[in-house]
């Protein structure tokens, strides 16, 4: 029975090897003595609690740490437990691995998998966290975890049990500023041991033979921080390096294709793209002013344009088609025709400069959009001409990721407040796995809300995000989701304008083992073994 459909019937769960689906049938190098890997920047030192990005930060992460379960496709299925048990989708069972060790040679036991959850529940705080405030006692009986909820949540297993890392508790009982634990700390029992790292360069990860899953098929990752993407493209042409873990420009497919040796994994991500309002600033608190530039928007067109037909557009309840989280899809509202007469009613007359005048002030805002994005850019540039078409300026402004988010999203907590009009943004694909995660987007409450960025509330969305937390069944949360999803596209906080094919250029002389999981790309355990 699939995790993601398991109700109070009763749910156990079979050992299973992790992997997915091989991503490319050309010839190739299935092993390798060193593989090299470029990421655009710094991830800090890679423990759970310090890398600085979802993905590629947390895709390396999970190379040195493992989980008590692991997402393979839409199922989540044992790593460090044996199987999952629950009647009630309340308490939790989980038969713990035997013989497994720490890669410090210490022995892995079920009082560091104790210590892990209360030590995850202890610090929840960063762009990292984890929510596991609903966990009201973990305890250990011999080798068996019970994890015990203050009441019921299906999708626990797959938000929960497969994000969080197992720590050594001889190694973090004594951390006490979780930001600043070091590499000393990157001690865990996956696949590869984290041997080399130097600030603003890159990392060495040596494979860990002694491996419950099997000896790793690459012995050395050498990983490369090029911050440019012509650089990482040029190194991958050269040799230089073996895989990028930048998202290939659909202008630059065919001709990466052509080179001799380099092959490209595509495949489904649930990574969105989106037009960000500020919810806070006037017009935009309006859902009314929201829906009408909507409607302004041929996301079809974006896609066709910006991505070269590689892309699926974007649904207005923000849900992808083939995600995991199901609900109730909803149409598109491209209208230009609606738009104007929307924006008429309101009382928005267009000025001497064919700009819509609306409350005494100027329809002119400016877009942030972040300059190391290609899509996001040329995306920011048509929605621009779209929007003028309808009587709105919108000026662009170019940042840096760092400059960007400090506007947007600072030091990643919505409590700090946000200073931009609208912004091209994004969430990575771990934000589709359950409906849990994307009430984080909406919920008014920014401890529930942590990625509201906008500052969105509606009392009528918190009440069915409620509703949703509420349910008991995965039967039930897809009803409550589809009536979420309804609610967004009929409030419409962001734009969800698409979310683009992954396509990941390597070089297959030198390893073509990957294997692709949708929502993961390849760039994950079930590439380096099995």
């Amino acid at each position: 029975m699939s995790m993601r459909t398991a109700t109070a019937l009763g749910l156990v769960i079979a050992l299973a090897a992790c992997g997915g689906t091989p991503a490319a049938q050309t010839p190739g190098a299935q092993q390798a003595k060193t593989v090299t890997i470029a990421v655009s920047s710094d991830e800090g030192t890679l423990t759970p609690f310090t890398n600085e990005s979802g993905y590629p930060g947390d895709n390396l992460v999970k190379l040195v740490f493992d989980t008590l379960l692991i997402q393979k496709g839409d199922k989540a299925e044992p790593l460090l437990a044996t199987a999952l048990e629950t009647t009630d989708n309340k308490v939790f069972r989980l038969p713990l691995r035997t013989g497994v060790t720490w890669q410090d040679g210490k022995p892995f036991t079920a009082a560091d998998a104790v210590f892990s959850v209360e030590f995850f529940k202890k610090n929840m705080s960063g762009d990292s966290s984890i929510d596991v405030r609903s966990v009201e006692s973990v305890t250990a009986d011999g080798d068996t975890l019970t994890i015990t909820l203050d009441s019921p949540d299906p999708e626990f297993p797959m938000r929960v049990l497969t994000d969080l890392s197992m720590l050594p508790k001889h190694l973090w009982e004594s951390v006490t500023k979780v930001n600043e634990a070091g590499v000393d700390k990157a001690v865990g029992t996956g696949p590869f041991k984290l041997t080399g790292y130097e600030k603003e360069r890159g990392y060495t990860f040596t494979a860990n033979s002694g491996y419950f899953g099997g000896k790793p098929k690459v012995d050395t990752i050498k990983v490369n921080v090029i911050p440019q993407e012509t650089t990482q493209f040029a190194a991958l042409r050269t040799g230089e390096v073996s895989l990028s873990v930048r998202n290939v420009p659909p202008q630059q497919s065919n001709a990466l294709k052509q080179q001799p040796n380099l092959a490209i994994a595509e495949g489904t991500e649930f990574a969105s793209t989106m037009l960000q309002f500020n919810t806070t600033r006037a017009p935009f608190d309006k859902a009314e002013v929201r829906r009408a530039i909507a409607k302004a928007i041929d996301v079809q067109d974006l896609v066709k344009t910006a991505l070269l037909g590689q892309g699926t557009v974007g649904d207005p309840g923000f849900v992808h088609p083939q995600a995991p989280v199901k609900g109730a899809p909803q149409p598109p509202v491209f209208d230009v025709a609606a738009a104007k007469s929307e924006l008429d009613a309101l009382g928005a007359k267009p000025g001497p400069d064919g700009v819509r005048v609306l409350d005494g002030k100027p329809m002119s805002y400016e877009l942030l959009v972040q300059s190391t994005s290609t899509d996001r850019l040329r995306s920011a540039e048509l929605i621009r001409d779209m929007l003028k078409n309808v009587g709105v300026a919108v000026k662009i402004s170019s940042l840096d990721p760092d400059s960007l988010d400090a506007k947007v999203w600072p030091e990643y907590d919505v409590k700090k407040g946000r200073n931009y009009d609208l912004t091209m943004w994004g969430w990575s694909a771990p934000i589709m796995q359950t409906s849990s995660d994307i009430v984080r987007l909406f919920a008014s409450d920014p401890e529930d809300g942590t990625l509201n960025i906008g500052g969105f509330e509606n009392a009528a969305v918190d009440k069915t995000i409620a509703e949703l937390k509420a349910t008991t069944t995965m039967e039930e949360r897809a009803v409550a989701t589809g009536k979420l999803q309804k609610q967004v596209a009929e409030q419409m906080p962001f734009v969800t304008l698409y979310y683009r094919n992954g396509a990941y250029a390597y070089r297959k002389d030198t390893y073509s083992g990957w294997v692709w999981q949708n929502g993961l790309g390849i760039l994950h355990k079930g590439s380096f073994v099995g």
